[in-house]
Parts: C-alpha cells; structure tokens; sequence
C-alpha cells in the first residue's frame, strides 16, 4: 500500500476531486532535469503493475506536443537515457494539490505523431528491471558466487554492474551452499531471483525504485490485516463497481514432489499430500474440501520432475513443497474487480471483499495486477482470493 495523507484519501472518496499527472525526469545518473505537470480531464494512457512479471511496473503516457517541447532526440528532453518518476495528484474543493509516487521508470520506445488531428508524443517507461532481462541482462563475463557467499552480497553484486545502487534488503543471513556460475546464455535477472528463492525470498523493484529483496511468511495471511475493505451495499463504500469470478483449477494441486540434488539422480524427494488418511498429518486435512479423497488426486512435479539443484537437503524440499501447495490451494479463485481509481493499492496488497449476490461473503484476496488509468474512469484489479489450507504451516 502507498502511503498519503489522511487528505489525500478523503479527495479520492469525494466525487468532487481535480486529478493531476506530474512526471519529474532525471538523466541516467539520476539528475533532476524538469518537471512536467499536467491537469487530467482525457484519458492519457495508463499504468500497468504486474506481480508475475521481472518488470513489475509500465506505464503509457500521451502529452500534446503541438509547441514541439517532447519531440524525442539524441539531445532532446525525450530520448532513452532519461529516468522518469510518475506521480499523480488529487486536489479536492477546499485543498491544495496532493502528490503520490506511482513508481521510477526508465524510457523507452518513444513515439511522436503528426496527422491532420494534431501532434503529440506517447512516452513508454518500465521499471528498472529493464536493465537486468532480455538482451540488457546478459552477462557479458563468466560470473562466479562461490561457496559460502553471503546471497544479498551475491544479488548486490550483479545489480551493481548494471549500475543499481538503490537495494531496500530485509535482514537476509542465508549463504550460497556451493558453487554457482553464470554465463553468457544466463540472465541476470534469472541469476538474482534464483539465489532469492534459495534465500526464501521474493526480489522486485518497488514504488521509490529500490531493488526489495522481501523474506516470504507462509503464515502471512492469517496474521496481516486488510488494507482496504470493499463491501457492495454499504452506505459508506464509495470506490466498488462490481465484480467477476472464476475457479482456477489449471493452478489446482494436492499432492507437490519435490526432487533436489545437484546431478541427474534425486539425492532428496519430498512428498506433500492431501490425504485425510495419512498417519503422521492425517488430522491436518480431515474434512478438507480439496483433499485427494473427495477430489482425486493431482499432482504437481516441482521443477518438471527434475532434480533442483538449489535444493539441498529435506528441509529445503519441505519448504518449496508448502510453498507450492499454498499458492495451488490456498489462491484458485480469481476475481477480476472494477473500482472507481484507488491510487494507493500495490502488487501483493491483502484487502477484503464482500459481495454476497455474487458468492463472495467476506474474503480475504491478494492483488496481483492492476491495471490504473491515467484519466478519471474505474481501473480494474486482477485479485486472488486466499483460501486458508493450514492454520499454520509451520505444524509441517
């Protein structure tokens, strides 16, 4: 969740609000060079946040360039070595202007237009991630993590030779248990999210530009509250425009393997099932609507069935094996929701939901894209409702 003030919330609920767009643009080492403000009243483009991509966040961005100030060039305002921080306002009746951040891009493929209608420049901008995927994230050298590397210093390291300086880390001890090397044909930003996984950790760029290294609580969701609660029918909701769910059962799974080893011979196997009969974990699944004896049994193969070679031992199977089983028990409904635009929500924000005429009866859900226009019209959130499979999963 954004941060603002109590203000800045109370203009977003009011019908009555003025909406603005600033961009601020930097250089490449981050020098500010100006800074554009604009008053919303057209649809300008719109800002993407996906938490299943590397790039977590876009954005498209159309400005009137009729006095040419955003023609892009080699040597102009607009060209791909500048960096751009996105923020959008709200200005009610009887305050001033109130700014968000909305993330820190770096330009691409601008495009300029000149027909009959007018000119104009549409800006594209993606997280710094760019830098570490596709053709830019190439390593160039042979890059070595030796045994015993502590993995933030190892991440640290290879965001650096792309230029990254800014890292919001939590307090990561775990170390590299054997030797890893990375080539030509690796990706840097596969190399870094794979020592993040070793480190049970989820890494991606966040609202302020940071590379965030974040730790992953399987026992999150029962102990973090809502941040925003949506409730069709109640006197004081003002942001809710309905609703879409489906049942994902291509996710489905109640039985995870998991395989580690370092060579093509299993030197560990897990198995996690949801059996009511089992001898040592029966009690946990007793009555449970997706155990194996009221639905079949479908299994998922960790990492194709291959042995992972990040996966050294039982403990570390057994926790990839909770891992895959809440994601593929715990999130199997999605909902497609439309609100009037909640300038504050993020990738991996908990809120609640209820809408009863559509079967949802009060719910916890995780977003995991948002799609926010950059004009006044309702965005839509892509959410998944969380479904507690265990009261704890440290009892595994």
């Amino acid at each position: 969740m954004i941060s603002s003030s109590i203000n800045f919330r109370n203009a977003m609920l009011s019908p009555q609000k003025t909406l603005y767009i600033k961009i601020e643009i930097f250089d490449s080492q981050m020098s500010y060079i100006k800074e554009i403000t604009k008053q919303v009243k057209d649809d300008l483009g719109s800002l993407k946040i996906d938490g299943d991509s590397p790039i977590r966040r876009s954005f498209k961005l159309t400005l009137d360039n009729s006095l040419g100030e955003f023609i892009f060039g080699e040597n102009n305002l607009i060209w791909i070595d500048k960096r751009l921080k996105l923020y959008v306002g709200l200005k009610a009746w009887n305050s001033g202007i109130e700014y968000v951040p909305l993330g820190l891009f770096v330009l691409t493929d601008p495009e300029d237009n000149h027909t009959l209608e007018g000119k104009d420049t549409t800006i594209n901008a993606v997280d710094k991630a760019y830098f570490l995927t596709g053709n830019r994230g190439k390593f160039v050298n042979e890059q070595i993590i030796e045994t015993g590397a502590k993995i933030t210093d190892a991440i640290k390291t290879i965001a650096s030779q792309v230029g990254e300086k800014m890292f919001n880390f939590d307090n990561v001890i775990d170390t590299v248990p054997y030797e890893l090397t990375y080539s030509g044909d690796s990706n840097r930003w596969d190399a870094m999210k794979e020592l993040a996984i070793l480190a049970k950790c989820t890494l991606f760029y966040d609202t302020y530009g940071y590379l965030r290294l974040k730790k992953i609580d399987l026992n999150k969701f029962e102990t973090e509250p809502s941040v925003w609660e949506y409730k069709y029918g109640s006197p004081s909701e003002k942001l809710y425009a309905g609703n879409i769910r489906q049942f994902n059962d291509s996710n489905l799974a109640n039985h995870i393997r998991v395989l580690g080893g370092s060579s093509d011979t299993a030197e560990v196997i897990y198995d996690l099932i949801v059996d009511e009969d089992d001898l040592v974990y029966g009690d946990l699944w007793t009555d449970n609507p997706y155990s194996i004896q009221k639905i079949g049994q479908v299994t998922y193969f960790h990492n194709n069935s291959n042995p992972d070679s990040l996966i050294t031992n039982e403990d570390e199977a057994k926790w990839r094996a909770k891992f895959e089983l809440m994601n593929r028990l715990g999130f199997i409904e999605n909902v497609s929701l439309t609100i009037s635009p909640n300038y504050l929500h993020d990738v991996d924000d908990v809120i609640w939901i209820q809408d009863e005429e559509n079967g949802i009866d009060g719910s916890k859900y995780l977003i995991k894209s948002i799609d926010l226009p950059l004009s006044p019209s309702t965005m839509n959130i892509d959410v998944l409702k969380y479904e507690r499979v265990l009261e704890n999963w440290d009892f595994i």
